[in-house]
C-alpha cells in the first residue's frame, strides 16, 4: 500500500523518533548524567535479550538508549572537564570567538561583494534592504515596520536563511551546471560546494546549515545510482545533527526546523498529482499546523494569519530567492543583467511586505495564548500525523480503483 513514504523511508523516521526519544527524555533527568555508563551498558543486553527472543522493536529500544546515552555523555564531559579545569572556561569562550571572528573576517569581503551584487539597479528603494534580508540574512538594515509586520503576520521565517532559500539557491545551481554541459546526474553533486560556499559567507546561521546538509544528501543520491528521497535526506540529517549535537533536542529552532520541514515532505507526498493550488493551500495549513505547539508552548503565541500569509510568501520567497541568487552571481558579468533580475526579485519582495500588512492588520491574526503543556502537544501532533496518514491511504486507494 502506498502511504506516501516507502518501508525503508518509514524505517528510518520510526528510529530518528526513537533517538529524538531518547535524548529528550533524559535532557528530563540531567542529575543522571553520571550514570551515562550504565545506559550505555544496556544498549548490548538489550540487543543480545531482543535478536535472542525475536522481541518486536528491540532495534527501537537500542537506538532510545542510545540517545539517550548521547544526550547524558555530552552534558557531563564538559562540565567534569571544566570542574575540574575552571580556568579553561575563558580559554575555550575565547578561542571559540577568535575562530568565529576570524572565518567571519576571511569571508566578510565575499559577503560585502554579493551584498554589492544583490543591491544593482534597486540601491534607491527599500526592496535593497528586504532581498539582503531575504538572500544574506541582513536584518539590520531592515526597516523596523518591516520586522513588525512580517513579525505580526507570522511570516519571519521568510529572513531566516533556511530550507526554502538553500533548495532554491541549490536547484538555481544545478540548473546553471546543465547549462554548462554538466550531465543532469551530477549537475546536483556539482553544485553542492557552492551551496556550502553560500551557507559559509552567510555566517552558517544553523538553519541554514541543516538545509545544506539536507540539500546535499538529496542532490548526491543520483551521482550513486539512487533516487533523491526527501525523506532519507531528512532522516539523514537528522541524524547527524542529533548524534553530533544531542543537546539541539532542547533547542527550539531546530524542533520547529525538523518538524516543519518533515510535516511539508509528508504533506507534499500524499499530494501526488493534485494540482498545484491545491497542494499549495493544503502544505501550507499542514507547515502551519505542525508549527502551532512549539510556538504555543514556548512562546504562548498562535499566529493564524500565517496561513494565509504563507500561501503567497512561501512560493514568492523561492521566487526572490531564485531570481535574487541569479542577479548576485550575475552582478560579478554584467551590471545590467544584474539590475533586471534584481528587479524582479524587489517586486516580488515588496508584495511580500504588502501582503504581510494586509494579514498583519487582520484581528485575528496573531494570538497570545496560555502556554500549552506537553501534552496537549502530543495530542496535537498525533492528530496530525493520524490525518497525513488517512489522507494518504484515501490517495492510495483511489488510484488503485
Amino acid at each position: 500500500m502506498y502511504t506516501g513514504v516507502d518501508r525503508t523511508g518509514f524505517r528510518w523516521l520510526l528510529a530518528c523518533a526513537a533517538l529524538a526519544a531518547g535524548e529528550f527524555a533524559a535532557s528530563r533527568v540531567p542529575q543522571a548524567a553520571d550514570a551515562w555508563p550504565a545506559v550505555a551498558a544496556l544498549v548490548p543486553l538489550v540487543a543480545l535479550f531482543g535478536f535472542g527472543a525475536g522481541a518486536r522493536g528491540w532495534h527501537l529500544a537500542c537506538v532510545f538508549l542510545a540517545g539517550a546515552t548521547l544526550y547524558l555523555q555530552a552534558s557531563v564531559e564538559p562540565e567534569k572537564a571544566l570542574r575540574g579545569r575552571p580556568w579553561m572556561r575563558g580559554r575555550l569562550e575565547r578561542r571559540y570567538k577568535t575562530c568565529e571572528g576570524g572565518m567571519a573576517a576571511r569571508l566578510a569581503p565575499a559577503k560585502e561583494a554579493l551584498s554589492r551584487c544583490a543591491g544593482i539597479g534597486i540601491e534607491r528603494c527599500d526592496a535593497a534592504a528586504l532581498n539582503r534580508a531575504i538572500l544574506l540574512g541582513e536584518r539590520r538594515g531592515l526597516p523596523k515596520q518591516a520586522r513588525r509586520v512580517f513579525a505580526a503576520s507570522g511570516a519571519m521565517h521568510v529572513f531566516a536563511v533556511s530550507g526554502v532559500h538553500v533548495m532554491a539557491v541549490a536547484k538555481v545551481l544545478a540548473l546553471l551546471a546543465q547549462l554548462l554541459f554538466v550531465p543532469k546526474r551530477l549537475a546536483g553533486l556539482a553544485a553542492i560546494p557552492f551551496v556550502w560556499g553560500y551557507v559559509c559567507v552567510i555566517g552558517m546561521p544553523p538553519s541554514s546549515v541543516r538545509a545544506a546538509m539536507m540539500a546535499t544528501f538529496y542532490f548526491s543520491a543520483p551521482a550513486f545510482w539512487r533516487r533523491s528521497s526527501a525523506v532519507m535526506s531528512w532522516a539523514l540529517t537528522f541524524v547527524v545533527v542529533h548524534v553530533a549535537s544531542p543537546r539541539m533536542i532542547t533547542d527550539i529552532g531546530c524542533a520547529l526546523s525538523f518538524t516543519v520541514m518533515l510535516s511539508i515532505i509528508l504533506a507534499g507526498d500524499s499530494l501526488r498529482g493534485r494540482s498545484g493550488a491545491t497542494a499549495l493551500v493544503v502544505v501550507t495549513l499542514v507547515a502551519w499546523a505542525a508549527g502551532v505547539p512549539l510556538s504555543a508552548h514556548v512562546f504562548g503565541h498562535v499566529s493564524p494569519g500565517g496561513i494565509l500569509a504563507n500561501l503567497v510568501l512561501i512560493p514568492a520567497a523561492a521566487l526572490t530567492v531564485g531570481s535574487g541568487a541569479l542577479g548576485m552571481m550575475a552582478g560579478f558579468v554584467s551590471e545590467a543583467a544584474a539590475a533586471h533580475l534584481n528587479n524582479l526579485a524587489a517586486l516580488v519582495s515588496s508584495a511580500m511586505a504588502g501582503v504581510s500588512a494586509a494579514v498583519a492588520s487582520l484581528p485575528f491574526a496573531d494570538y497570545e495564548v496560555k502556554p500549552w503543556p506537553m501534552s496537549m502537544c502530543a495530542a496535537w501532533y498525533a492528530a496530525l500525523l493520524l490525518v497525513l496518514f488517512l489522507s494518504a491511504v484515501r490517495r492510495s486507494r483511489s488510484r488503485e480503483l
